[in-house]
């Protein structure tokens, strides 16, 4: 099907959409919010898991699985930048947490 609408085929083959629809595209995009478990729903199927680990007294001990360094930042209650910063250099978060990643591997 892709086949029979490529290039000349496609209706919209040489042609522009006029400044007017591109301001309606953009305002309705806009507009659109995810529920919360959509968004949930898109980070375990192309997250990565952040784990969270607290300096304990002989080392380091998980106290979390988030699916996204969003949910994780949440319950620290801190940005999602933060942690990818932590994550890129493996530096301890005010030497008190640890974080770590990997990526999900979805299934089909």
């Amino acid at each position: 099907m892709s086949l029979k609408k490529s290039k000349s085929n496609n209706p919209l083959f040489g042609k522009d959409h006029s400044e007017e629809s591109k301001e309606l595209m953009r305002q309705k995009a806009l507009g659109r919010k995810h529920s919360e478990e959509t968004k949930l729903l898109m980070s375990t199927k192309r997250g990565i898991i952040t784990e969270v680990y607290e300096k304990s007294g002989t080392g380091f001990k998980l106290i979390g699985s988030f699916t996204s360094a969003r949910q994780a930042g949440k319950y620290l209650g801190i940005s999602a930048s933060t942690i990818n910063k932590y994550l890129i250099s493996g530096e301890i978060f005010k030497n008190k947490y640890k974080f770590k990643s990997q990526f999900v591997q979805e299934s089909k």
